[in-house]
């Protein structure tokens, strides 16, 4: 066996899984909780990532610790890599009395160093005030994540993606072209940070156009799940009134729209599937796949979305608990359904419109295809000439 096999197991008693990690700030902690708890479990094999924002650092991060020293290996990369965020002054250092679950209900744009933050990035670009182009994520992407091992790696796949901002379409990088510029991309809130230019052209946050990048990880996959890590809260109950409430939730609501367009394209094409409308190749590609879910919706539903600004070690301990916690509970339900099935039914999450709009289309061709086989079955024989 080569080392490799070694680093990620023989895999013939092993359910392979890919994980497709939302971006969300701090609230990426969440993940790494996951993640921990996933790599722990002796039955699992992680064959890939796709990922955005706090995602994109995860799988890099958890993909470099797999290649150097397996799921042990992993753990410790990641551990590292939140330790190191943990470690930076932030707007949560003077929340250090409270604990991590304290730490989440509260609103950091109450404090007065929030609120000069906010008040200079409404007025001030990161061009302005940041003229330097300080990233103070570059540090521990660079130390902890080698990008020439990712690159030259052919087994374990690594998507992230970024959101061109001269063309507002979507770029993936992949093991061919990963780097930490394309991760610090995916990262990219455009106030907050200067654009990160690659290949001359100006990129910002990946999760404006794919949170993460689903379809991008689908082709090269063989049998395997799909799990699916959501920290990007979908529903919140309070009204945003100020300007940073508004500006957090056109956020959380326009990356949530470009989760929903891609469930809404794959249980499209499930449903289409189920239906029979799709050729047997597609079929036998689609078929191979299962897709799950781990979230903790109801927690970040009510944790205000500034906290996702808390870097604090207390509130990252409280949120990579919460992980561990859910991927556990998780596990424990659904441990029988991988690689048989899948727990999360995709065309059950497509929007009501689209779902309603297929429908229709899908009877409509239904009645087209009865009306043809009839008209077909009524028409007279031609007589068959005799010579």
């Amino acid at each position: 066996m080569d080392d490799s096999k070694q680093r990620h197991g023989s895999g013939s008693q092993r359910h392979k899984i890919a994980l497709a990690l939302q971006g969300g700030g701090s609230h990426g902690a969440f993940t790494w909780g996951v993640l921990d708890r996933l790599l722990e479990d002796a039955a699992l094999e992680i064959i890939g990532f796709t990922g955005t924002s706090a995602g994109a650092m995860n799988a890099v991060v958890a993909a470099d610790g797999l290649l150097r020293g397996g799921p042990e290996g992993a753990r410790q990369r990641l551990r590292e890599f939140w330790e190191a965020i943990g470690k930076m002054p932030g707007f949560g250092t003077p929340l250090w009395p409270l604990s991590g679950e304290a730490q989440s209900k509260v609103r950091l744009e109450q404090m007065p160093g929030y609120l000069a933050w906010e008040a200079a990035t409404r007025n001030l670009s990161p061009y302005q005030l940041n003229p330097m182009d300080f990233n103070p994520l570059r540090e521990p992407l660079t130390k902890l994540v080698d990008f020439e091992r990712l690159r030259a790696e052919k087994e374990l796949k690594v998507i992230v993606c970024a959101t061109n901002a001269l063309t507002s379409r979507r770029r993936t990088f992949d093991n061919r072209d990963i780097s930490v510029d394309a991760v610090l991309a995916s990262a990219c809130l455009p106030y907050m940070f200067r654009s990160i230019i690659i290949d001359g052209e100006p990129y910002w946050d990946g999760g404006y156009t794919g949170n993460p990048a689903m379809l991008a990880i689908l082709p090269p996959l063989p049998k395997s799940d799909l799990i699916i890590v959501r920290i990007d809260p979908i529903i919140r109950n309070d009204e945003p009134r100020t300007v940073g409430e508004i500006q957090d939730r056109v956020t959380e609501v326009s990356f949530n729209a470009t989760f929903w367009l891609e469930v809404s394209y794959l249980g499209l094409l499930l449903k289409l599937k189920n239906r029979g409308f799709l050729d047997d190749r597609f079929t036998q590609r689609i078929d191979r796949l299962n897709f799950h879910c781990i979230e903790a919706s109801p927690q970040f539903e009510k944790m205000p979305a500034s906290t996702k600004r808390n870097n604090s070690p207390a509130f990252l301990k409280f949120l990579f608990d919460l992980g561990r916690t859910t991927a556990e509970e998780w596990l424990d339900r659904n441990r029988e359904a991988i690689g048989k099935r899948s727990t999360l039914d995709l065309t059950k999450l497509v929007r009501l419109d689209l779902m309603e709009e297929a429908d229709e289309l899908i009877r409509e061709s239904e009645v087209s295809v009865a009306d043809s086989a009839a008209v077909d079955k009524e028409k007279p024989k031609r007589p068959v000439a005799r010579s």
